[in-house]
């Protein structure tokens, strides 16, 4: 058999499994148009947040975000970029988030919202969720079902682009808004554990630079009574007296240093505000994404007539290549030509 013969063979199978191969079509194109119509609608948000570096307290110094990341740039560095896609993505993020409470959706957690947002817009074969009783699983299964939605990068301006995706527009803003509250508050309760150290230990400084400049006191009141009726012009009184107020000086200028890093440790515990800003809200209108049945039925059809010319010319083909091996290994068959075709058929 040769080319034009097999061709000529293939075009007649073709054409008597004509009606087959176009049922073929027809269903895999209807079930991936199904497919495509049960899959349910997502909306992405997406949100541009940059530091704020303006603020007095950091003009003389870098900021609490260039502190923290090891960094003098106003945005974002690579060093910065990241830590802040790293904390956006970790589980502690993840699952503070969706263990929220939500008082203008029940009072529910986001975990909870999130298995009925689900629920309501199962996809085709989906099955429906069921959350565990306890609350510390239910945070779990939150925390990886936002992270299957969630996106966190730096921009070419070093800025970070945090996108959500969902099946429900409102929950979207919601979880949305909750992620950038969640990475504030991080870095706020950085900047107010630190302060609280340095007040702890600027306290503790005072308190015993003041012990020791009492001490001094009691020493110098001891001497003095020591010396009542002595010449304190001799050396043997004067010169521990002396040596005794230079101490003390010494010590009183590092209490004043102390009590003035108290204070300031106590201003910043104080006033610790938003080290972050969004610059683009993640506000809706959002674009709906959704699968489009027709192209879906469209390549369904093409694929489902495809598979099916190819099982019903498998045969043949593996009926050629055989008798092209044999050819090629034994010489020319003793068949004829006419022969050969007819058994292929």
């Amino acid at each position: 058999m040769n080319t034009a013969e097999l061709t000529r063979v293939i075009f007649k199978r073709l054409r008597t499994f004509r009606f087959v191969i176009l049922a073929g079509g027809i269903i895999l194109g209807v079930l991936l148009y199904l497919y495509a119509k049960r899959t349910p609608v997502t909306f992405t948000s997406r949100a541009t947040i940059f530091p704020l570096t303006s603020s007095p307290e950091n003009s003389g110094a870098s900021s609490a975000l260039s502190v923290l990341l090891g960094t003098d740039s106003k945005n974002f560095s690579d060093d910065a970029s990241i830590n802040i896609v790293e904390l956006a993505l970790s589980r502690t993020t993840r699952e503070a988030v969706a263990g929220t409470h939500i008082p203008a959706l029940g009072n529910k957690t986001v975990a909870v919202l999130l298995a009925e947002d689900i629920n309501n817009h199962l996809s085709w074969m989906e099955k429906k969720v069921i959350l565990p009783p306890s609350s510390e699983a239910q945070i779990t299964w939150g925390g990886q079902v936002l992270f299957n939605g969630l996106t966190a990068n730096i921009n070419k301006n070093n800025m970070l682009v945090l996108t959500y995706t969902g099946r429900s527009e409102e929950l979207v803003k919601v979880v949305s808004y909750d992620f950038i509250d969640k990475i504030s508050n991080f870095y706020i309760d950085l900047k107010r554990e630190k302060a609280k150290r340095d007040y702890v230990f600027s306290e503790y400084k005072v308190d015993s630079l003041k012990r020791v400049l009492n001490a001094k006191d009691h020493q110098l009141i001891a001497i003095d009574k020591r010396t009542l009726f002595t010449n304190t012009s001799k050396l043997e009184f004067k010169v521990p007296v002396e040596n005794l107020i230079m101490e003390k000086q010494m010590v009183n200028n590092q209490y004043i240093q102390a009590v003035a890093n108290r204070e300031n440790a106590a201003y910043k515990l104080q006033k610790a505000t938003p080290l972050i800003k969004v610059l683009d809200k993640p506000e809706p209108p959002y674009t709906p994404q959704s699968k489009s049945g027709l192209i879906y039925g469209v390549i369904g059809f093409i694929l489902g007539s495809f598979l099916v010319a190819a099982l019903a010319m498998a045969g043949i083909i593996l009926k050629f290549i055989r008798l092209e091996a044999t050819k090629a290994v034994f010489g020319t068959t003793t068949k004829t030509t006419t022969t050969t075709t007819a058994t292929v058929v």
